[in-house]
């Protein structure tokens, strides 16, 4: 992949972060029974460092607003699946009962099939140099929308200035959509270059339907935008052909094993990040 430096993009998002800081609840997605509840939001304050902290502080406290699947309950096409009900914030299991804040292993393990240079770290990968800064999404997760919309330019920009290396990891577990966005997402990044990438990236979020609307991303909707952002015809015929399907399940399956509990969420080196404490 070709990187280029991506414009920075506003955002007309509400000022308010929709935290929950001990006090109040906030929209979370929680499966049971494969029906859709309503929780408290989890928040895993910790320190990061001052040039990650600044760029996260943008994110207007949404992380880990969406609960995953625990580890061995998700089904096998890595898509939604019903399971026990459980608390936003999830004990990690051998962890005392505390909840996650750390994730198991701190850094990912090397998962191939993937795009050019993404099996070292199983992700979608921007700069070289400086903090691990990586982040967990559903292309179908309202609150990934908002964040990636509301700060994601801001930490490509980082990336690609060498202030940190950014890896986003587009899991795949919400609806059916969700894999197929993904893959294309992968494809993109696979032929094109940065530019390319995060306008197909910001685009799929743009078009997000927040309801979760089952068949907002068929590959007709994903060849069309890939179209629109310019992308070649080997991004089309990956995205038609799934070329990255298993991969995505795998990626996917590997966060769940490292003690991901929800999309979006953020490591910084290994450390779950709670970005409220940085929205003023």
């Amino acid at each position: 992949m070709t990187q280029s430096t991506p414009e920075p993009t506003d955002s007309d998002l509400d000022d308010d972060p929709g935290v929950d800081g001990g006090a109040g609840d906030g929209a979370v997605e929680s499966q049971s029974s494969a029906t859709v509840k309503e929780s408290s939001r989890v928040t895993m304050p910790v320190a990061v460092p001052v040039t990650v902290a600044l760029v996260l502080g943008l994110a207007v406290g949404l992380i880990a607003g969406w609960l995953l699947p625990r580890p061995g309950t998700g089904s096998d096409d890595a898509t939604a699946a019903a399971v026990e009900e459980q608390p936003a914030t999830t004990p990690d299991p051998g962890a005392g009962g505390q909840p996650a804040t750390v994730l198991n292993p701190a850094a990912p393990s090397p998962v191939a099939g993937g795009p050019d240079g993404t099996e070292e770290l199983a992700g979608l990968v921007l700069g070289t140099e400086g903090s691990l800064v990586e982040v967990f999404e559903d292309y179908v997760c309202p609150f990934c929308a908002r964040f990636e919309l509301s700060s994601g330019a801001q930490l490509r920009q980082a990336a690609l200035d060498g202030e940190l290396r950014l890896v986003v990891h587009p899991i795949a577990f919400l609806t059916e959509d969700s894999p197929r966005a993904a893959n294309a997402s992968a494809c993109v990044y696979q032929h094109e270059d940065t530019d390319t990438w995060a306008a197909f990236h910001e685009g799929v979020y743009q078009r997000q339907d927040p309801s979760e609307a089952a068949g907002q991303y068929t590959n007709e909707v994903l060849l069309g935008l890939a179209d629109e952002v310019g992308a070649s015809s080997a991004s089309a015929s990956c995205i038609e052909g799934g070329d990255y399907l298993g991969w995505v399940a795998a990626i996917t399956e590997q966060a769940f094993q490292r003690g991901v509990r929800g999309t979006p969420t953020v490591a910084v080196d290994g450390t779950v990040t709670d970005v409220s404490s940085f929205v003023q």
